[in-house]
């Protein structure tokens, strides 16, 4: 597992949504779907760049704004995400 500081955290928000990337606003609606095929997409690793990548949970896209989400719901919710995955 990669640990990133803070710094590090927020110059991968800064720079947006990529291919290793991924921004979500919010766990409602089908964003547990999208967090999953982000997983599967960063552990195919078709452009073979060998590194990790970021699923960031209370960041919105398109304008990078740091909207946080309630701690409860992310551990519900990464629970369910987790398990479906493996």
């Amino acid at each position: 597992m990669v640990s990133l500081s803070d710094a590090e955290l927020l110059r991968l928000i800064d720079h947006g949504e990529s291919d290793r990337v991924e921004f979500k606003a919010t766990l409602s609606g089908d964003t547990a779907n999208a967090i999953r095929e982000a997983i599967c997409a960063f552990a195919n690793d078709l452009p073979a760049y060998g590194t990790t990548g970021s699923a960031f949970i209370g960041v919105r896209d398109p304008d990078r704004a740091i909207v946080g989400v309630p701690v409860f719901a992310v551990q519900r919710n990464f629970i369910s995400v987790t398990v479906s995955v493996a």
